[in-house]
């Protein structure tokens, strides 16, 4: 009897050490993510940088975090407010909207309908729809759109982000059928195809929004009921919902979303009629749980939700975006190859939210992040820190820093070309530095090894070889995955300009001539595209760089005057600077050349009541 009580004694004894060491363990782990913060490729002996600290530098109020290890929910944890006016802090329990993290969860929910035999991934969509069809064109003549199509984003879903107009809650907010049909109270134009379905990825929250109508069609119940039914309930996530009118206990719970600027968006948060693309609202620790249920239904111990070999097609990579990419897609995740090993990925931004989720598909670790405002680069320094205190293969490329010699600094400095972009090379104190002449700063080019240097911020290898054609150098970048090109930048003559520098320069009529000189003599280079100063000019944008975007905007208006589309985009950096009179008449202009372009009549409403 003596011998027994002692033997038990010891057991007991023996797992309060292994709790209080596991514990021990977590804290100390907790304490390395806490404090290791660092850039998207870390230099040995580099400083990192605490939580609290960057959400300081870049005015985030609240985060909050789930860790994933061993295909299990590690530890939650929350920081800062969700609130900051009522200065209530984040808990696990704090409610944030997930944006578009709803689409790997919806892609789940239809695949959950495949499973029960209502829909098939392959037949065309028209024939699950019932309130709306995809209208067919002469793109849709050879091939249909399917679900599969619409799920890993290869439809050809055409207008971009019409799902994603955001409505406050004081708005009218539209159907479904409404958005899709592209008609008052939706802001968007209707919803069509403008390439063959399956060609290629063209990724697009809007692939989406005929997913959604599908399933309402097909389950004839509301889609917030739809979702609970095939996905939260099964896999228990209790603090998640796509509800966008939420309970007075959620109300309780939801987190404040915040502009960049730290002014709180107007009625707390907006509503998203698209919710397939942008309506959950959730928990870390909830959406932890869906990405779990993944990791262990893919090595065959989960018996909830899905078949392993339905979510087997979730991480199943589809196709490319482009040659030199790393990333493909699967149904419902964006899959990150690093180095052969394969990660799920997904983010999300609504106004004011902005979340994150990285996660390896066969090894049972991941992340996630969600923050009450919108700076993806924090939430990618959280990722990373993570990734480093637990080990992640392949996820963080470290370097050791190599002195470079005098003469190989005195060789390679220049500025270079690729199609239009300008990138150079300098010295200054002693260090070698990089920078595309659209930056602002300049980056701390790192040699390591005896041919290549990177940056911090770039995981791409940059190397320096000979042109066979010339004496001078090109500049190569080398994707990190299987070495190969990725582009080459020609080393240019100090004397050559291309047109964007004069518009850096602040000469807006030498630019507009260069640029109509260019679209003259070549119409496809790449930088006089309609499409590529759209979205140049929206750099500027959201960089507050209001003159430079302006004036690319208006070289886009005089290159491309029948555009309705280059008139709403000026009349939008009107609207940022207070011109109201010139937003007016731009949008006035959009709205004459296109009369269904909603985006256009919804401003010039708002503009004329606020006159």
């Amino acid at each position: 009897m003596k011998n027994s009580i002692s033997v038990l004694f010891i057991l007991i004894l023996f797992q309060s050490c292994a709790e209080e060491s596991n514990t021990d363990t977590t804290i100390d782990v907790i304490k390395k993510v806490e404090t290791g913060l660092t850039t998207r490729v870390y230099i040995a002996g580099d400083s990192t940088w605490f939580i609290e600290e960057r959400m300081e530098h870049y005015g985030i109020p609240g985060v909050s975090i789930a860790i994933i290890h061993n295909g299990e929910i590690a530890w939650t944890k929350g920081y800062g407010v969700m609130d900051k006016e009522s200065q209530t802090p984040v808990t696990t329990q704090t409610l944030f909207q997930a944006s578009a993290l709803s689409i790997p969860v919806t892609a789940y929910g239809v695949l959950r309908l495949v499973e029960q035999d209502k829909v098939t991934l392959d037949e065309n969509i028209n024939s699950y729809l019932k309130s709306w069809k995809v209208p067919e064109n002469e793109f849709t003549k050879e091939k249909k759109v399917t679900i599969r199509n619409l799920l890993n984003h290869s439809a050809g879903i055409y207008p971009r982000r019409i799902g994603g107009h955001r409505y406050s809650i004081n708005e009218k907010i539209p159907t479904l059928v409404e958005i899709l049909n592209g008609i008052y109270p939706a802001k968007n134009e209707p919803i069509t195809v403008n390439k063959e379905p399956g060609e290629s990825i063209r990724f697009e929250y809007e692939h989406y929004v005929p997913i959604q109508q599908m399933m309402l069609d097909v389950e004839r119940k509301t889609f917030p009921e739809i979702m609970h039914e095939l996905v939260l309930q099964p896999l228990e996530m209790k603090n998640s919902t796509f509800n966008q009118s939420l309970t007075t206990e959620q109300l309780t719970k939801v987190a404040t979303g915040y502009l960049q600027d730290g002014s709180m968006v107007k009625g707390r948060r907006n509503i998203y009629p698209a919710m397939a693309s942008f309506g959950l609202l959730t928990t870390p620790e909830d959406y932890a749980k869906f990405i779990t249920n993944i990791q262990q239904t893919l090595k065959g111990k989960n018996t909830k939700g899905l078949s392993k070999e339905l979510t087997a097609l979730m991480g199943t990579p589809y196709g490319v975006l482009n040659s030199g990419w790393s990333f493909t897609w699967g149904l419902g995740f964006q899959l990150l190859n690093k180095n052969d090993e394969i990660y799920l990925r997904h983010h999300g931004w609504n106004r004011g939210f902005y979340a994150e989720i990285v996660a390896h598909r066969d090894k049972g670790y991941g992340v996630v992040v969600f923050t009450n405002s919108t700076f993806p680069a924090f939430n990618a320094e959280v990722i990373r820190s993570v990734a480093l205190a637990y080990d992640w293969d392949n996820y963080v490329p470290v370097h050791k820093k190599i002195e470079i010699e005098q003469s190989l600094a005195d060789k390679i400095t220049g500025r270079y070309l690729a199609n239009g972009r300008i990138v150079e090379v300098f010295q200054k104190d002693n260090q070698l530095f990089y920078k595309n002449i659209l930056d602002v700063e300049a980056e701390e080019l790192v040699k390591i090894s005896d041919s290549s240097f990177i940056k911090r911020n770039s995981s791409r290898l940059m190397q320096f070889k000979p042109n066979s054609e010339n004496e001078t150098l090109n500049l190569l970048y080398i994707n990190s995955n299987d070495g190969t090109i990725a582009s080459t930048f020609v080393k240019m003559d100090t004397d050559k300009k291309e047109p964007v520098e004069f518009l850096l320069e602040g000469d807006f009529d030498k630019a507009l001539n260069a640029y109509m000189t260019l679209k003259e003599h070549d119409p496809t280079y790449p930088t006089v595209t309609e499409d590529y100063l759209n979205d140049l000019g929206y750099d500027f944008f959201h960089e507050d760089r209001m003159k430079l975007s302006q004036d690319v905007f208006k070289v886009n208006m005089m290159l491309y005057p029948d555009s309705h589309k280059v008139y709403d985009s000026y009349a939008e950096a009107c609207v940022k600077i207070g011109e109201i009179d010139l937003a007016i008449l731009n949008y006035t202009k959009s709205l004459e050349l296109n009369p269904q372009n909603n985006h256009a009549r919804h401003k010039l409403n708002e503009l004329q009541k606020s006159e």
